[in-house]
């Protein structure tokens, strides 16, 4: 059903149609009435298989824990199915483990619900990576409807590029002339089919990470809160290059998946004013801290 929309919108904007954004809003407000709905009461079958080398992991918080079912039932639908769904919730958070019924009820078909010290976004991988170091680990974020073939198309990006991080969405880090940083917010969206340090992947639309494919300083949680603690794109792209490991973007017609509208209602963005300058400090320091990760990339420009 999501793969449907979404597809239609997708289809639209590669052949330049001019009135692809109306389909696209009239997509997502026909998924936000309909999906729950249609998937909020059934009991289905069990949307995980133990051969699998994927396992999918997100956290949420109080804000949102009453409608990421959606998203987490969306994630349990895929025509590739994950080892395990684990969903991450701060100890702190949760202290009375209140969790609405619906989101306990989709345990059945193989949700697990985890607590953790409160890492931010950083909850979405950083435990699942350590425990499960052999598995390939796809990020979700807790606002989203997946695409029914969103893991199979992580998937054949994978078998193409086994090496590379694979993503839906991906900017490309603006290099200016005098060997500087653009600013973040004049990062073009990129989707070459082809890996490149330069790609950053967008954690919204999903992102699979290959065993091996960051480095032991990805989960030092010192310095995570010292420099990136609500900015986990930019945490995991700085230690993906520390790595040597690219990026690609699977996805060459660069659409954002349609979002739950009533979780809108909250989110960082909310917050936290002013982003894109808050991206372009967090860039800043990471640079200066990590001065190879800045090597690297500038040359990467030639």
């Amino acid at each position: 059903m999501i793969t449907f929309f979404y597809e239609m919108v997708r289809r639209l904007k590669k052949e330049g149609r001019a009135y692809w954004p109306l389909v696209y809003k009239i997509n997502k407000l026909l998924l936000n009435l309909f999906y729950p709905i249609l998937y909020g009461g059934k009991k289905r079958e069990k949307g995980t298989d133990e051969s699998s080398p994927i396992i999918i992991s997100l956290t949420t918080y109080p804000a949102r824990v009453g409608t990421v079912w959606i998203t987490i039932t969306s994630l349990l639908n895929q025509t590739k199915q994950p080892q395990r769904v684990i969903l991450w919730l701060a100890e702190e958070q949760f202290q009375d483990k209140k969790i609405p019924k619906r989101l306990m009820q989709l345990q059945k078909r193989g949700l697990e619900i985890r607590y953790c010290e409160d890492l931010k976004p950083h909850k979405k991988y950083f435990y699942t990576m350590q425990e499960y170091p052999e598995c390939f680990v796809v990020t979700a974020d807790d606002d989203i409807f997946y695409p029914e073939n969103h893991i199979e198309n992580l998937w054949k990006g994978h078998e193409k590029y086994p090496d590379a991080i694979i993503c839906h969405w991906s900017h490309k880090i603006g290099i200016k002339e005098n060997k500087d940083f653009e600013p973040y917010n004049e990062w073009t969206d990129n989707g070459e089919d082809r890996p490149s340090v330069l790609n950053l992947a967008v954690g919204c639309n999903g992102i699979l990470y290959p065993p091996g494919c960051l480095p032991p300083e990805t989960f030092n949680k010192e310095k995570i809160n010292q420099y990136a603690l609500r900015t986990d794109d930019l945490w995991l792209k700085c230690m993906s290059v520390r790595n040597n490991t690219n990026v690609v973007n699977c996805n060459e017609t660069i659409l954002i998946y349609f979002n739950i509208l009533k979780a809108q209602k909250s989110g960082l963005w909310k917050t936290n004013t002013g982003q894109e300058q808050n991206n372009d400090r967090v860039w800043r320091a990471l640079m200066e801290a990590y001065p190879e990760v800045k090597k690297r990339l500038l040359n990467a420009v030639g």
